[in-house]
């Protein structure tokens, strides 16, 4: 009993002993905290872990020796508290404190101890990540390619430390104007083309971009791009009407309605133009730089339709067509310069054998009549319908008029008996036998014209290559757009028709696109190449035949002694068309064919060479 109650009471001297003592729990010589950065002063950062856990705090003194401007002990207790803010973002990621600690207890053996403190500051996201400027400008070119980077000049940084909280992505801010750029890769400051741009539908625009980095909460910000588009010369030359019509002429210029030829460049960049005259007819005039027209001959055609276009100086490819109508008559004209019919002895005396007609562009009543001395026809003064009155004995030329009260026109009538030399000629002929359209711009390639001088209506007829091209009752010849020509000048055939009588033209149609196909070539060349080949190989077959010929068709039948009873030698020669036998002092011979003479024995006797000359009479033989 006695022994172990010393024991007890040397157990508790030796807790009292150490009671009072520095030393931290399980021998640590230091101690390892960590606070956020946005911890607020005052706030306890961590306690002290002491060995002895019945002592009060007042039996030990703590007080910081070192980082005494950043924490400090909690009076009356063991723990460190926080006296100044800490930023992370400012270089303080952590900091060492060293705690010295008194015990008052003097007799102990670790009565005192400075106790270091490693304090490590974690990041918070405190920062939004910030653009290197308040905006960015940028000029764009207009129409270009999906995909093309624009603008790259733009970063954004973040200033928490390396990590979720500093990791930035971009984005383009969803906006009016958001559909034209794009960033594909929000990690990348690189801004691309998303969507067509068109300077002719937009000048200017600007979106947001955003920066937003990984943290939680993550934080973003935005800056303005301010977009200018450029304009590209990407339009063809515009004229401001796509037909004018030419009615009077002042001072040897035509004057064109609603207003003076005028074009622009589509693009608006100011591009000089240049005009040019092209079609039937335009021979006659020339242009001016500022779309002025003129005569340029003695006698110009009065009524002509013709194009005007208008191309870039520097690039004449790029250019666009308006048509021109010349219309310098009067408004008052007859459909037709003149007109002509055939009287047979049977049409009746009555019957209305040819109807005139004018057109007024004001549709004013006409009044028409006839300026001759004939009792032969008369004319209806309001419908133009000429009628019958006696029998015609011989051809006659009328003149005809018609009037809308203010102007005159006239016109020829002729009529021709049946039984004339007129009356066999066909009475439709087109202006031209042949014609010469170009492929350009527009659809409408040109027009042809034919006259009638019966006056009646006339329609033309398309005979070939109607997939591509069509013809209209005007003799309009026109480019379908469904064409697909395989031509490089495709030739037309048009058939004007009226009534049993027709006449026929050629319109050789230039296709300046037309290229040949890759396949269509390569095609024509093995076609070539065979072709080669398979003369080759006929020139090689007619030289073996005709050797053949000459060896095969010509043989010699040679006969030779064959016994004592024999008397001579004969020799036959056979061409493709005769056949020569020569002999030799024999009355009885055999023969045997050889086609290449030489030594043989044969029956005892000997062959030897045979040759066989003739200067056209008696045969002489060389053995």
């Amino acid at each position: 009993m006695i022994p172990y109650l010393g024991r007890s009471l040397l157990l508790l001297a030796l807790l009292a002993q150490y009671s009072n003592t520095c030393l931290l729990k399980n021998g640590m010589s230091s101690v390892y905290l960590s606070a956020f950065e946005d911890l607020k002063p005052g706030n306890v950062i961590g306690t002290l872990p002491f060995e002895s856990q019945t002592s009060k705090e007042t039996d030990v003194e703590l007080r910081v020796v070192k980082g005494n401007e950043l924490v400090d002990v909690k009076p009356g207790s063991h723990d460190l508290i926080l006296k100044k803010t800490l930023d992370r973002d400012e270089g303080v990621g952590k900091f060492e404190a060293v705690v010295e600690c008194r015990s008052s207890n003097l007799d102990t053996d670790f009565s005192q101890l400075n106790i270091s403190v490693f304090v490590t500051v974690k990041d918070i996201n405190d920062n939004a990540p910030v653009f290197d400027s308040a905006e960015y400008f940028v000029d764009i070119k207009e129409e270009l390619p999906t995909g093309t980077i624009v603008f790259t000049d733009f970063e954004a940084t973040d200033n928490d430390q390396p990590g979720p909280n500093s990791f930035v992505q971009y984005t383009i801010v969803a906006g009016p104007h958001s559909h034209f750029l794009e960033i594909p890769d929000p990690f990348k400051p690189v801004i691309t083309i998303k969507d067509r741009i068109n300077y002719e539908e937009i000048k200017k625009f600007s979106v947001e971009i955003e920066a937003r980095d990984q943290g939680e909460p993550s934080l973003a910000s935005t800056v303005p791009l301010h977009v200018t588009i450029v304009d590209v010369n990407d339009l063809l030359p515009r004229f401001k009407h796509s037909h004018y019509t030419a009615k009077s002429q002042k001072n040897g210029v035509l004057v064109f309605e609603p207003e003076a030829i005028s074009a622009q460049d589509g693009d608006r960049l100011n591009a000089s133009l240049i005009f040019s005259l092209s079609g039937e007819l335009s021979e006659h005039f020339a242009i001016d730089n500022d779309g002025s027209i003129r005569s340029i001959t003695p006698n110009p055609p009065q009524r002509a339709t013709f194009f005007v276009t208008a191309s870039e100086r520097e690039d004449t490819e790029r250019n666009s067509t308006a048509i021109l109508s010349i219309r310098l008559q009067s408004s008052l004209a007859f459909q037709h310069n003149t007109y002509s019919t055939t009287i047979s002895p049977t049409t009746p005396i009555g019957s209305t054998v040819i109807t005139v007609v004018a057109n007024s562009e004001n549709n004013t009543p006409l009044t028409y009549s006839l300026l001759a001395d004939t009792n032969t026809v008369s004319i209806d003064e309001v419908s133009g319908n000429v009628v019958l009155r006696k029998k015609l004995e011989k051809p006659e030329t009328l003149n005809v008029t018609a009037s809308d009260g203010e102007n005159v026109v006239s016109t020829a009538l002729h009529l021709m008996t049946a039984n004339s030399e007129e009356s066999c000629r066909s009475p439709i002929k087109f202006e031209k036998f042949e014609y010469k359209m170009t492929i350009g711009k527009l659809n409408v390639l040109g027009v042809v014209n034919a006259t009638s001088r019966t006056g009646t209506k006339i329609t033309y007829i398309l005979m070939n290559m109607n997939n591509d091209f069509e013809i209209d009752t005007n003799g309009v010849v026109k480019l379908l757009p469904k064409a697909r020509l395989q031509c490089k000048v495709c030739e037309l055939i048009v058939v004007a028709k009226s009534g049993t009588q027709m006449a026929i033209t050629k319109i050789n149609v230039d296709n300046p696109a037309f290229v040949l196909h890759s396949t269509t070539a390569l095609t024509l060349l093995i076609l070539i190449i065979l072709c080669l080949i398979f003369t080759m190989l006929a020139i090689l077959v007619c030289r073996k035949f005709c050797e053949k010929w000459k060896t095969g068709h010509r043989r010699s039948s040679i006969c030779w002694l064959n016994g004592t009873t024999d008397t001579g030698i004969s020799i036959t020669t056979t061409t493709p068309n005769t056949t020569t036998r020569y002999v030799v002092n024999s009355d009885r011979d055999r023969c045997y064919e050889s086609k290449s003479p030489g030594p043989k024995r044969s029956q005892g006797a000997h062959l030897v060479p045979v040759t066989v000359t003739s200067d056209g009479s008696t045969p002489t033989v060389y053995f």
